[in-house]
């Protein structure tokens, strides 16, 4: 890794024009990586084009973070970047409409946690054991000697904090910990992330929220407690879809289960599913037979089918994962 984040530190420093991204429908680890590294790199002086795929799906619990009026939508940019840099992408169909920006670049960058990260590029700062993309850009940027400060700190905290369900999932470490202590250290405003992030719900949500947790189901074959959210819940309740992030780990935390899902109704009929896991039992691998990605306890995919559909769909692949039994 160390040869890793030179190669990375000495393309940042020879570049003139730098574009950073973050994967679609960002959540916290990508947001604050994004936002952390754009901070870090304009205080080095570089100009930057900070932009998201999806810039109108920013979830409204991230808008505290420092650098977000930094961001620019994917067509403003001008000419071409020396460096492009991929954060929290385990791929380049995550980067949207700026992946051909990504494909242009003098060189491309790609800074991952992810464990099926596909190396997509020349340079591939990837570490599946680290808890956060935020924790791998922490280290790179006190490893080349740049000035953390407390905007960006606070960023990189809430990469760590969301990404491992605040130190409860399987990805933290001891090592997990010293990041969040020295993040503290350099100023990390830990009390407004916790207040922001998790206190903060709008009454829309919370009324959502409410609608969601009354259709929990438990299928104790597969020890899988779910729930959906429709179009019509959306305009119902006035809430949107990127608030819902968090929502899974109500059902999470449903006792004798082992697993959670939450399918979300999307605007061209496909459905998003979220999948969390409890204890040893891996969602990773589920979510990418069904052709997406994630973690071992966090995980998810786009399903082609209806809200019926999709369960059934996920249903087939648990019965497959355990041998078609």
């Amino acid at each position: 890794m160390m040869k890793e984040m030179e190669a990375v530190a000495k393309a940042i420093e020879e570049a003139r024009l730098i574009a950073v991204s973050s994967h679609e429908n960002p959540d916290g680890d990508s947001l604050g990586s994004h936002l952390g590294l754009t901070l870090v790199l304009r205080s080095r002086g570089k100009a930057v084009f900070s932009s998201l795929p999806e810039p109108e799906r920013y979830p409204p619990q991230y808008r505290f973070l420092p650098g977000r009026d930094h961001l620019s939508s994917p067509g403003e940019m001008e000419g071409i970047p020396d460096l492009f840099v991929a954060l929290d992408c385990s791929n380049l169909d995550r980067l949207g409409e700026l992946r051909q920006l990504a494909e242009r670049a003098g060189l491309l960058v790609n800074i991952d946690h992810h464990e099926d990260n596909r190396m997509f590029a020349p340079i591939n700062l990837v570490d599946p054991e680290a808890s956060s993309t935020s924790e791998i850009v922490f280290k790179l940027v006190r490893g080349a000697g740049w000035k953390v400060g407390a905007d960006v700190a606070t960023c990189l905290y809430t990469g760590v904090i969301t990404d491992t369900g605040r130190f409860q999932h399987l990805n933290t470490k001891p090592e997990t910990f010293m990041v969040a202590y020295q993040l503290a250290l350099e100023g990390a405003d830990i009390s407004r992330v916790g207040k922001e992030v998790y206190e903060s719900q709008s009454l829309p949500y919370t009324r959502l929220l409410g609608i969601t947790l009354q259709r929990v189901e438990v299928i104790e074959e597969y020890g899988l407690a779910y729930s959906y959210i429709t179009r019509a819940d959306l305009a119902e309740t006035g809430a949107s879809l990127p608030e819902t992030e968090d929502l899974i780990d109500y059902l999470r935390s449903v006792r004798g289960t082992r697993m959670a899902a939450v399918f979300k109704e999307l605007e061209d009929g496909r459905v998003r599913v979220s999948l969390r896991s409890r204890d040893e039992f891996q969602v990773g691998p589920i979510a990418r037979a069904l052709g997406g990605g994630g973690h071992a306890s966090a995980a998810g995919y786009t399903s082609q089918r209806d809200l019926q559909g999709s369960l059934e769909e996920l249903l087939d692949a648990l019965r497959e994962a355990r041998g078609g039994s």
